[in-house]
């Protein structure tokens, strides 16, 4: 699809009396607990849902707008706005235009390339991911590990615009992994498509705006000047969005795409590769300790609440699957004779050799998991929030592969994260559904919190640790 908003695009006229946007499944807000409002650049929040978000703010229905670029190459041609210029002015803008629609609602920025998402889609699902994961309190239910009352709002995957496809992908990710309703909103198929373009007309939702919705919405639409308005008289700097375009915004209802009425995916969603080491690598030039294992509590106190789950005082042979910068190998071997500790990627693996510091019967290795694998038998394994990296059929071989390098009498142990992290093949719960599955192990702890999950697994014959102690036979 090639468009211009320079093209003379189908006027709002044509599409006032069409039979099925007239006669479209009514939205109505009964169920919803959370809105997420997904952005592909600054106001598209406001021209796509700007009454649904003042109208849930009305309700007292906590909402969230995520903005994924910051709009910069809105006018390419510009000879008066750099793009940093604009950048800046753009963040103003849609900040000015939230607080108008919804007061309390939080607004957050991925400060993610204009023109450029699909290049940048990791970055765009882990934005998505911390959204989901700061929940207001009292936003969400928990029924089988599915996040109930969210809704997903996001620009319409076929609207035209790589940018608004990007987003729409993540959102849908997002929606797959939290039990979320995703809605998806048009904004340049009301451009350059027609009433009977191709419209998935059984997905079509209208959402009728309340008269003091319909205002906020209007002059939200407003604060965004460098849109609506020229920047100035001079070539490139023409409005984005004339009144001819904002027309098919002043309406006094809005129309979403529902795609949970057509996508129900599983708990692994179907596509979803195993991640790869270009994922990690890029994740670790981010930042050293991108999961805060040096400062947050959060991590101390799980890793003290996974040493003490160990069933025995000490060790012979370890081995850490995914051990980025080494901090728990540090405590796994104050506990055992000899840690093999294994990462993909070696800028976290070189931290972690300097942290140790040669330290007598401590080795690391660089491997891709699970094709590569290291050599020899060991008393306990260790899976610590790397499983959900994997796709379903190389977790099953990952188990497998740990299942076979345990000593007789081993232990593995295994931890992860619950929330939902929409860029990862699966979630932790499902993570500890498939290590169910593998035969020969038994399950002889279990601690189930509502951030993580933390199992430690034995072989059918393991005694407990009072037996082990003598405390019973």
């Amino acid at each position: 699809m090639t468009f211009s908003h320079r093209d003379p695009g189908t006027a709002e006229q044509a599409w006032a009396d069409t039979p099925w946007i007239t006669n479209a499944v009514r939205l109505e807000l009964d169920d919803l607990a959370r809105l997420i409002v997904v952005a592909a650049h600054p106001d598209d929040e406001t021209l796509g849902a700007g009454g649904l978000i003042a109208g849930a703010t009305r309700r007292g229905i906590p909402v969230d707008v995520l903005v994924l670029s910051d709009g910069e190459a809105s006018h390419p041609a510009s000879q008066t706005h750099t793009r940093e210029r604009l950048s800046r002015v753009r963040r103003t803008e849609v900040t000015d235009a939230v607080a108008h629609l919804a007061p309390s609602a939080r607004l957050h920025f991925a400060g993610l390339p204009d023109g450029d998402l699909a290049e940048n889609r990791e970055a765009g699902a882990r934005a998505l991911a911390s959204v989901l994961g700061a929940p207001p309190s009292g936003a969400e239910a928990e029924t089988g590990g599915a996040t109930t009352g969210i809704w997903i709002v996001a620009p319409w995957r076929d609207d035209g615009h790589p940018d608004h496809t990007l987003a729409g992908d993540v959102a849908a990710a997002g929606a797959a992994w939290a039990g979320a309703r995703l809605l998806e909103y048009p904004i340049w198929a009301w451009h350059w498509s027609t009433p009977d373009g191709e419209w998935p007309l059984d997905l079509i939702r209208r959402f009728e705006l309340g008269s003091e919705d319909h205002v906020r919405k209007s002059q939200a639409l407003a604060l965004h000047r460098s849109q609506v308005r020229p920047l100035s008289d001079r070539p490139g700097d023409e409005a984005v969005v004339p009144p001819e375009m904002a027309a098919h915004f002043a309406r006094g209802f809005e129309i979403f795409v529902d795609r949970t009425a057509a996508e129900a995916p599983p708990p692994d969603v179907p596509g979803m590769a195993t991640l790869t080491k270009s994922f990690f690598d890029g994740f670790y030039r981010e930042a050293r300790d991108p999961w805060g294992f040096e400062t947050r509590w959060y991590e101390r106190r799980k890793r003290a609440l996974t040493l003490a789950a160990l069933p025995r005082e000490r060790f012979g042979t370890a081995l850490e699957l995914g051990c980025s910068i080494g901090v728990l190998t540090a405590d796994l071997a104050d506990r055992c004779d000899s840690v093999t500790a294994v990462d993909i990627a070696e800028q976290p693996l070189s931290i972690a050799r300097e942290r140790l510091g040669g330290r007598p019967g401590v080795s690391f290795e660089r491997m891709t998991l699970p094709g590569e694998w290291p050599s020899g038998l060991f008393d306990l394994i260790v899976v610590s929030e790397v499983g959900y990296y994997l796709a379903t059929i190389d977790l099953e071989r990952f188990f497998q592969r740990c299942r076979d390098s345990l000593a007789p009498g081993g232990v593995l142990i295994a931890c992860h994260w619950r929330h939902p992290v929409p860029e990862y093949p699966l979630s932790g719960d499902r993570v500890h559904e498939i290590l169910a599955t593998v035969p020969g192990l038994v399950r002889t702890v279990a601690h189930r919190e509502t951030d993580f999950l933390l199992e430690v697994w034995q072989p059918e014959s393991a005694r407990s640790v009072a037996q082990d102690e003598g405390l019973v036979p």
